[in-house]
């Protein structure tokens, strides 16, 4: 199961097209990745982890969490769903190959000097603006892939950074 987890502002609003991609084989183990991804939390049991964040969520006292830990899960996971904090995603999303005109697109947007190409929905923005609806939509899904690809130059298995093929392996790889 994979799940995208929404960045929020400070007042806890989900910010669309924004967040982190959490993969996991059931709704306990994403509780369980979800509570070690702050120090502050990760020692929390998962049930008072859940607990915790629904009461801040929906406030006041909450409606109980099943008692069967994986059934918890699945009503928390789906409670912060409909609140818009989490999305399911398909299986195969977050392994989606880049599209083929993405390293086009993106110098396209470097060489327009509109944005810094840090500012990932600017360049998601300018990126469809700019005649590349796939990009954009690839780039709105995959904000880990974009800023390791900015950050570190990581790119597809195979493809150099124009776009062609790699003739061979470097001496010191």
């Amino acid at each position: 199961m994979k799940i995208l987890i929404r960045s929020t502002t400070l007042d806890g609003e989900p910010i669309p097209g924004s967040g982190e991609t959490i993969q996991a084989s059931d709704c306990l183990e994403v509780v369980e990745l979800m509570r070690g991804q702050t120090p502050f939390t990760a020692s929390r049991a998962p049930r008072d982890f859940m607990t915790e964040v629904l009461s801040g969520i929906e406030g006041g006292p909450i409606q109980p969490l099943p008692e069967d830990a994986a059934a918890a899960a699945a009503e928390f996971l789906t409670r912060l769903a409909r609140h818009g904090l989490i999305e399911f995603l398909p299986d195969d999303k977050a392994s989606d190959p880049w599209p083929e005109r993405f390293l086009e697109a993106l110098e396209t947007v470097r060489l327009s000097g509109r944005t810094n190409m840090l500012d990932h929905p600017e360049v998601t923005r300018l990126t469809a603006e700019m005649g590349y609806p796939e990009v954009a939509e690839w780039l709105t899904d995959h904000r880990r892939e974009y800023a390791a690809f900015v950050l570190e130059g990581t790119r597809p298995p195979g493809k150099n950074f124009g776009g062609k093929e790699d003739p061979a392996p470097c001496v010191d790889k």
